[in-house]
């Protein structure tokens, strides 16, 4: 049976994320759409989210999300992916480290007539700071 909610995180996945194409938003998301980010806060409105996403492209300019789960329940789409990417750029006031990065997501999206109203992302942001040499992990040599 078709899933239209998985197949537009899907499309967004790939032409927006992977595509590296913020200008995409509003054919994704409703204008008055809200991103939870966790440790990392929360945005308001596709035009600020739009914003934060080239400046982490602008980071990690060869990211890329490969799907690995996905789940849709009514109006609610959840999908598990690995990013990986390449810092090369600078990105949170971070310098660029050069490191190969790959970290795991999941991300809940809740829709209305078929747009992205609200998004939850829950990042291993410790694996990331990891990768990119920020911080290190208590256990590691």
């Amino acid at each position: 049976m078709p899933q239209p909610g998985i197949e537009l995180v899907r499309d967004l996945i790939a032409r927006f994320f992977n595509g590296h194409n913020p200008d995409l938003a509003p054919e994704f998301f409703a204008p008055d759409f809200r991103w939870h980010g966790g440790s990392v806060g929360t945005i308001h409105g596709i035009d600020a989210y739009a914003a934060a996403m080239r400046q982490f492209f602008a980071g990690l300019p060869d990211a890329e999300a490969i799907e690995q789960d996905a789940a849709q329940d009514g109006d609610t789409v959840t999908m598990r992916f690995v990013v990986q990417g390449t810092h090369t750029g600078a990105l949170w006031g971070i310098a660029p480290s050069g490191n190969r990065v790959v970290w795991d997501v999941i991300m809940i999206y809740h829709l209305s007539d078929g747009t992205i109203v609200e998004q939850w992302a829950a990042e291993d942001w410790v694996a990331f700071l990891h990768a990119i040499g920020v911080s290190i992990s208590p256990w590691a040599e």
